[in-house]
């Protein structure tokens, strides 16, 4: 069932895929496959089939795959910050779980190409806190302004609510978080119950003073940023192509995936149902044959072994007839044919063939994935939007903690490292190698054999890491090395 939003204009088309994809991302989409075979398929066949088989979701696969950018914890830093403000920041990001919510980020604008993050301040008896929520791109309608036109200036989110009615009875109803920048000179924050139309300014509708407890409009809007009144939300794109939404790109693979799971239900009816020679017998009966079960489940059975031999008893006057017709399909081959199918559609979705490897054999399924070099090729052309993200985020919970605990951090200008996905020692071994090449040649110097072992990091980090290497090697020359790592073998011989 759809969120109640205002339609817009093809907005609820927009957000009709974006929950679908959704639900593939979270793995309920069984209703989606029905859907799909039921379209495919005569319903005749369809009853046959049984259980859907939902156990292959390239498009979720792909998309957990190309979402990485978080696998290890960015580091975030500030040339304003001192060491102990820049941890105590840490912290508070740490306690807001920002990190993990921002890698599930990820996977939804990804896969849903756009994805919003709130921003707020959650006060409590004992403590408060930055809070991050994640908004599905599908419980939102945004507008942006012809200037900014992927930036939006107007959020509503459609959120369930436990609201009094006039009899003072509490029950959950929906309702709509209102974040209003189009005129920035009265910015405002209000709650309301859903309208037919865009009409939020309707107060008859407005709850805002029941739920938030005050107004929050004009001088009072609370959500700003170096003093500039802002929006609490985040919007993440996929990929910047001026405008708020694009989010029927890459629905090839949601499509692809939709078929294969419907194939891979033929595929499994065929196995248990038509993989194996059937076997008639006209004109005759088996002596000893027996009644076994009752109901739907009663048939003919006769018990045989190796050594057995049926006794045939004529029935009728037709000639006695015995045989059997070859199986009505090879599971393999079209195993193998479903498994092309995921392949081309794959490369469809946007990915390139050799971004794909193959893991497994035929005798065990064979899976897609992705290769480690391919997902940081990815990456790195998902961090200039993401990095733009993940600096809004921070510059909105330091307002919020500056505005509610008092504190003092700088509201922008955040830096972002992205430690990315580590080398595997063949690839790493690789690396090293080249840049020793290199060297040789006379085209690369040390630095470039540390950039080699460290990926993501800049050449002003390499140099202070040599430097940091070459007082320390001054420090502890090489022999100094070895008498340690002697002593300390002795030792261990001696503890045995």
């Amino acid at each position: 069932t759809m969120v109640p939003l205002p339609t817009g204009d093809g907005d609820q088309q927009r957000r009709a895929h974006s929950a679908l994809r959704r639900r593939m991302l979270q793995g309920n989409w069984q209703q989606d496959l029905e859907a799909r075979v039921r379209a495919f398929f005569p319903p005749t066949t369809v009853a046959r089939f049984g259980n859907l088989d939902l156990s292959r979701n390239v498009f979720r696969s792909v998309t957990k795959s190309l979402s990485q950018l978080y696998s290890y914890r960015p580091t975030v830093s500030h040339s304003d910050m001192t060491d102990e403000q820049s941890d105590e920041f840490a912290r508070q990001l740490g306690i807001a779980g920002a990190w993990p919510l921002l890698a599930q980020n990820q996977v939804l604008t990804v896969g849903l190409r756009e994805s919003l993050v709130r921003l707020d301040y959650l006060d409590s008896s004992e403590s408060g806190r930055a809070l991050i929520r994640l908004v599905p791109a599908d419980t939102v309608y945004c507008e942006a302004s012809a200037d900014s036109p992927d930036e939006p200036n107007l959020v509503i989110e459609a959120r369930v609510r436990m609201i009094k009615d006039k009899t003072g009875r509490s029950s959950k109803v929906w309702t709509w978080d209102v974040l209003d920048l189009r005129d920035p000179e009265e910015p405002s924050y209000r709650v309301v119950l859903p309208n037919d139309d865009l009409d939020v300014d309707s107060t008859e509708a407005d709850i805002t003073e029941q739920v938030l407890g005050g107004t929050f409009t004009g001088q009072d809007y609370p959500y700003r940023v170096d003093g500039a009144p802002v929006i609490p939300y985040v919007l993440y794109h996929r990929q910047r192509i001026n405008q708020l939404w694009d989010p029927y790109a890459g629905r090839e693979l949601v499509d692809a995936t939709l078929q294969v799971g419907a194939l891979y239900s033929l595929w499994g009816y065929l196995v248990r149902d038509a993989s194996h020679p059937l076997r008639y017998l006209a004109g005759a009966k088996i002596r000893g044959t027996q009644q076994r079960g009752s109901g739907s489940s009663s048939r003919q059975e006769v018990h045989v072994d190796p050594t057995a031999i049926l006794q045939l008893i004529p029935d009728g006057g037709s000639p006695v007839q015995a045989g059997q017709w070859n199986a009505g399909a090879d599971p393999e081959r079209l195993q193998l044919a479903i498994q092309s199918f995921e392949v081309s559609a794959a490369a469809h979705g946007g990915l390139q063939p050799d971004d794909l490897q193959r893991t497994g054999g035929p005798e065990s399924g064979v899976a897609l994935a992705l290769k480690r070099e391919a997902v940081r090729e990815h990456q790195r052309m998902m961090v200039p939007e993401f990095e733009r993200g993940d600096q809004a985020v921070l510059s909105r919970v330091a307002s919020l903690l500056n505005t509610y605990t008092g504190t003092s951090y700088p509201e922008s200008g955040y830096r972002i490292r992205y430690p990315g996905l580590p080398l595997s020692p063949q690839e790493r071994a690789i690396r090293l190698q080249e840049a020793r090449d290199e060297i040789a040649l006379g085209v690369a110097s040390l630095v470039d054999v540390v950039l080699a072992k460290n990926p993501g990091w800049t050449r002003e980090e390499a140099q202070a890491h040599l430097d940091l290497i070459g007082r320390e090697r001054r420090m502890f020359p090489a022999e100094t090395y070895e008498r340690l790592a002697a002593k300390r073998l002795t030792s261990e011989l001696t503890n045995l």
